[in-house]
């Protein structure tokens, strides 16, 4: 691609480059610096593939055809391509052709409505994130003049779920796992309380045997941490076969490369051990469960977890038998050692009831300070 050229044609100035290996002619009028700026503008979209052809009217681009567009430019660089794409393909279902344009607000809450009915807030949210994204998008690329979902406010969720396993279902879900993988990756996530995404993109320049911690560099809130291994994680990694020619510790069977996806696997190691509803993801909740139910410190756990905010580790709190007591036995401790130091000029003496009669002798004359000894009893 060339860096565009300006000319002029009869008294306009006009501007000249190439899209896709199309050139493309655009006259912008008798001023020559302003073609100068529009160039410079259009070359910028081209190099972030925000150009459109000028022919395309603002809104008048089908759902679906500004879908695919979507697709290709942003949710092939998103961290969940696959959540995010079925996402984006629902909308399709209930938007199909019609022109962004025509998207209304009242069309947007009527679909909401219809959901709340059958789905949980924080799905319905989720859903109506990607097409506020998707229908910003459309503004950013000057494909739509105004998101009709502009202020827009999400239901209100409460719906965490905090499902956990007992020690003993732990054994049996790591016992029916068949699949060497499969066992591994479960048991990292009940000792470790990370995500599926981090332990599938764990390499093994993360594991630090000698120090004892494996390092999340990608994880859900863009921070990296350090996780520790307790005896068996480290037993299971350093006993992992390592592929020469791989960096990803756990690696497909099939393609040599990374694992996408564990679901069937986990689902029918879940049958094997006879639990039902049962979410990957609650492996990592039991972990926390465990951990504060062995009285392990809730900071702690948010550094373990990689939480940005103690509000999320603090669901696990009311696990804890003796978290509460805990709290009182430090503040017992505290008072047992504390010695009151007394100040005789400052012990008020015990105000009797003031009559009229008596006001002026009490203010004019009073009262002698009492003995430190007969000061009221310390806490």
């Amino acid at each position: 691609m060339g860096n565009g050229t300006i000319y002029k044609r009869g008294n306009s100035w006009c501007v000249g480059f190439t899209v896709n290996g199309r050139r493309v002619r655009e006259t912008v009028g008798p001023n020559k610096k302003i073609a100068q700026k529009v160039l410079s503008l259009r070359m910028t979209q081209v190099l972030e593939n925000r150009y459109f052809p000028p022919n395309r009217q603002v809104g008048r681009m089908p759902f679906n055809e500004f879908v695919q567009m979507y697709l290709e430019r942003v949710v092939s660089l998103m961290k969940s391509i696959r959540t995010e794409r079925n996402r984006v393909k629902r909308w399709v279902k209930d938007l199909g052709m019609r022109p962004i344009g025509q998207i209304t607000r009242a069309q947007i809450e009527s679909w909401r409505r219809e959901k709340m009915s059958r789905c949980k807030p924080a799905t319905i949210n989720r859903d109506l994130s990607r097409l506020r994204h998707m229908l910003n998008i459309a503004v950013e690329w000057e494909l739509l003049e105004e998101s009709p979902m502009q202020g827009m406010k999400f239901l209100r969720e409460n719906n965490a779920r905090t499902r956990y396993l007992s020690v003993g279902e732990c054994h049996r879900l790591i016992d029916s796992c068949m699949a060497p993988h499969i066992r591994a990756i479960v048991t990292v996530a009940l000792h470790t309380g990370m995500r599926l995404g981090e332990i599938l993109n764990l390499r093994w320049q993360d594991l630090d045997f000698s120090s004892g911690f494996i390092l999340v560099r990608d994880s859900k809130n863009g921070q990296a941490r350090q996780v520790p291994m307790d005896s068996m994680i480290s037993t299971v990694l350093r006993s992992w076969p390592r592929l020469s020619d791989q960096d990803i510790v756990f690696t497909s069977v099939m393609t040599g490369g990374r694992i996408v996806d564990i679901r069937a696997g986990f689902l029918n190691s879940c049958k094997r051990a006879g639990i039902t509803g049962l979410h990957f993801h609650d492996l990592r909740h039991t972990f926390a469960s465990q951990f504060v139910m062995a009285g392990g410190d809730i900071y702690i756990l948010k550094e373990i977890l990689g939480h940005k905010s103690i509000t999320n580790s603090q669901r696990y709190a009311h696990l804890s038998p003796t978290y509460k007591i805990k709290a009182i036995d430090r503040m017992n401790t505290l008072w047992a050692g504390a010695k009151p130091e007394t100040n005789t000029s400052e012990i008020l003496p015990e105000v009797p009831s003031v009559t009229v009669a008596s006001q002026a002798t009490y203010q004019d004359t009073p009262p002698a300070l009492t003995p430190a000894t007969d000061a009221a009893p310390s806490i």
